[in-house]
């Protein structure tokens, strides 16, 4: 038989509380009594001692309330410490939002540890953007260390609310920090944690300026977002921008004293900048502690030009890349007979059912639009994704070869002949509205016998010519803007079968035997070899650097040896095979709506 350490039988516990609350009531036995405000509360001396550490070294000491069988009780009000008696004798609730603090801060001079913790738990669970600057100064000052673990993941999912109050203002610059760096911060847009930056920086003598309320919405520019009307976004913009420069003229000049200035550039660094709304950029540039800061400036100004570039060797640096709580993704499109989606950050692949296909299309990420050229036995031409519909916008008779994006234009190099043909791509809603009808197309002519890759560098265009038996390239250059051309170099590389890739600094070329080599632009363009980084063969699709991981897609029918890291390039090499084929893997950021 069991003996009785080894379970407890509930109605038995309430049989021996409910005796002892008896007891209680009709006061019998009290041996020890407590003076508090004035007051002579008489108990036992056996509940105080089981219960609490401070009563049970008392009862132990040789000190005069021990002699006497009676103690003067300092910082504990009467109903407090009433409260907590009735609670010791009858286990009944003596918790509420109104007290919590109070009696929380008596159980702790008390040492009843029970009770400490069940205070704990209460303001865990009754934690609110209203009392957490309370809580969190009394956790403090008690010692309570798991809260500042569970504060921090509370303050990152309820940021929309806790950024509008006066204990968000006074957090310390690692607090802040913490926040606006983190993966896990729930925002409407990146508008508000600029904002919010901009108002705790410039919050000063208990007052807070706010720089400018975001209306809460997304504005990412991306092909798969329902569009909005031109017309209604543009007056939107405009209104957004007269409203933040009243605020900003009506703001307090910031003393010399404000020492959170200097904290700024760190904080910026430390958020998605490059995923800002244009207003918020335009507003943010004509914001005082932008205007003294010429280092915020810069990258508010590269944060502009960042969202018009279109470059097809894609690179996300960390201001760029979503967080989790944003309705886009970065992820790599599989592009084939069917549609997949590789999530960097999820790493897994995922499916996208609402994309519809065109086989043995090529496909292209334009400034966050979406476009495919389709060389049909029917029909040929290219196509716009809007809507979710893949819209016709250009009508081709000839079967393209190359098919990319550079500055402002998307080009196509065709099979049959030496001609380019290029034109500019509509926004999405003009695409919606307009149609190929308003595509207008310009025509150039090369020399190049063998074209079998091109890429985007710079204000140039790059192509790789095969020749010899696939194991010599020779590289051109195209200055679209001059028309001219030029033979760069010779290289021991396969044209036929090849991606790219960049960084923050450089872009970088690979072939199916693993060549390695980098491209920079010293007194002219230079292609220097870095290392072999495999030693198979591989069927090449496309190519991106993710948070200095290298991830290669495409076809591997024989695995071997290769490198998993080259210092300054990427820390770690993944090769993501396309088990079903297809033509290309383009780095996109893509509305999760639209993945599974």
């Amino acid at each position: 038989m069991n003996s009785c350490e080894d379970f407890h039988h509930r109605n038995i516990f309430q049989e021996i509380v409910g005796s002892i609350q008896t007891f209680w009531e009709e006061h019998e036995n009290e041996d020890f009594q407590v003076n508090i405000e004035g007051a002579c509360i008489k108990c036992h001396s056996f509940i105080l001692a089981s219960c609490s550490e401070f009563f049970r070294s008392l009862f132990r000491s040789h000190m005069k309330e021990k002699r006497e069988m009676k103690v003067d009780l300092q910082n504990i009000s009467l109903n407090i410490f009433q409260l907590i008696l009735k609670t010791l004798y009858t286990g009944c609730e003596l918790l509420t939002t109104d007290n919590v603090l109070e009696v929380w801060s008596a159980v702790h001079q008390l040492q009843i540890h029970f009770l400490i913790k069940h205070c704990e738990d209460f303001v865990v669970k009754n934690l609110s953007v209203e009392n957490l600057e309370m809580y969190r100064n009394q956790a403090d000052f008690l010692q309570f260390t798991r809260f500042s673990e569970i504060v921090f993941p509370f303050m990152l999912e309820n940021f929309m609310s806790f950024r509008n109050t006066e204990a968000f203002l006074q957090l310390d610059f690692e607090d802040i920090l913490k926040l606006v760096e983190s993966e896990h911060l729930v925002v409407s847009s990146e508008d508000d944690v600029l904002f919010s930056i901009y108002d705790w920086v410039s919050y000063e003598d208990s007052t807070a300026s706010n720089v400018q309320a975001s209306d809460g919405s997304d504005k990412t520019n991306n092909f798969l977002t329902v569009a909005n009307e031109a017309d209604a976004k543009v007056n939107s913009e405009n209104d957004f921008n007269d409203d933040a420069t009243n605020r900003e003229d009506s703001q307090p000049v910031l003393g010399q004293s404000n020492e959170r200035t200097k904290h700024l550039l760190q904080l910026v660094k430390a958020t998605r900048y490059f995923l800002v709304s244009e207003a918020c950029i335009n507003s943010l540039l004509t914001n005082r502690l932008t205007r003294s800061n010429s280092q915020v400036e810069h990258i508010w100004r590269e944060a502009s030009v960042f969202k018009h570039s279109n470059t097809q060797n894609r690179f996300w640096p960390n201001a760029a890349i979503h967080r989790e709580s944003s309705p886009f993704e970065n992820v790599g499109i599989m592009c084939g007979c069917i549609f997949k989606v590789y999530s960097f950050q999820r790493n897994m692949w995922l499916y996208t059912p609402n994309l519809g296909y065109f086989s043995e299309a090529k496909y292209i990420d334009v400034n966050g639009q979406f476009y495919c050229c389709f060389n049909g036995t029917n029909r040929k031409g290219v196509y716009h994704f809007c809507n979710n519909n893949w819209v016709n916008v250009l009508f081709s008779p000839n079967e393209v070869k190359l098919f990319l994006s550079h500055d402002r234009f998307i080009y196509m190099f065709n099979s049959d002949n030496k001609k380019i043909e290029r034109f500019r791509p509509h926004s999405h809603g003009a695409t919606c509205r307009h149609r190929r009808s308003t595509i207008v197309t310009e025509s150039f002519y090369h020399a190049i016998n063998n074209a079998q890759y091109a890429i985007s560098f710079e204000r140039s265009i790059l192509v790789f010519e095969s020749v010899g038996n696939n194991d010599l390239a020779i590289v051109h250059c195209w200055d679209t803007e001059h028309n001219v051309w030029t033979r760069l170099t010779d290289l021991d590389f396969s044209a036929d079968n090849m991606a790219s890739f960049s960084n923050e600094l450089f872009t970088y070329i690979i072939d199916e035997s693993g060549r390695l080599y980098k491209v920079e632009r010293l007194e002219t363009i230079q292609f220097t070899f870095i290392k072999k980084i495999w030693d198979f063969q591989a069927l090449l699709k496309g190519s991106v650097l993710f948070k200095d991981t290298l991830y290669v897609c495409g076809e591997f029918p024989d695995y071997g040896k290769y490198i998993p890291e080259i210092k300054s390039i990427y820390s770690s090499l993944e090769f993501l095979d396309m088990a079903y084929g297809g033509t290309s893997f383009v780095p996109f950021i893509i509305s999760k709506s639209l993945i599974k």
